[in-house]
């Protein structure tokens, strides 16, 4: 978020949430520009995201409890917190990095084989990813989503783009309309 936005929202109820949102967005940025590169940066930028889309989440309701039209937006989208796969994941994933010390994602694993045919080598390796893991909390498994507001993101999740990186992309769509929704339905009514 520029500094022109963030003047803009200075006295906005959800001036917070929006910046946890800038910040996530920081942190997708900092995945993508890592790609291959350093696992461990890599990782911690995709943890730096679980916990600042959940902000944005925390802190829109602490923005706009008790305003008018709050009550029914909060209803929504905690109930698709909790069914939708995506959103359900995120969540989980994050308790589990606050909470725990398990893993999240893998690194790539490309698998090299060098086979010699004659007097030449062939190289071979497995595609480019980064998987996420199952997450488990309080003894339930979380698998990595398949699923985002009822349509399938099987098709996004592809070799040579990471996984963690779609699920952000999703996300920070989501939480943009739902920072939007809120900003226009609840805080512009109050």
């Amino acid at each position: 978020m520029d500094k022109k936005t963030l003047e803009l929202l200075k006295n906005h109820p959800l001036k917070y949430a929006a910046e946890e949102f800038s910040l996530a967005d920081c942190a997708y940025r900092k995945m993508v520009a890592i790609g291959v590169g350093d696992f461990t940066e890599y990782e911690k930028a995709w943890r730096e995201f679980l916990h600042r889309i959940e902000r944005v989440w925390v802190k829109t309701q602490a923005a706009a409890c008790g305003m008018p039209g709050w009550k029914k937006i909060e209803s929504e989208v905690e109930a698709l917190r909790t069914s939708d796969p995506l959103l359900g994941y995120l969540k989980q994933a994050r308790n589990v990095d606050e909470h725990t010390i398990s893993d999240l994602t893998k690194d790539w694993n490309p698998q090299f084989k060098a086979v010699q045919r004659g007097d030449k080598i062939k190289l071979t390796w497995k595609e480019w990813d980064r998987p996420l893991l199952p997450v488990k909390n309080r003894g339930i498994v979380y698998n990595p989503p398949e699923f985002h507001l009822g349509k399938s993101i099987e098709h996004l999740k592809h070799k040579g783009k990471a996984e963690p990186r779609v699920i952000a992309e999703l996300a920070l769509e989501f939480y943009c309309d739902f920072l939007n929704s809120v900003s226009k339905e609840v805080v512009g009514n109050k």
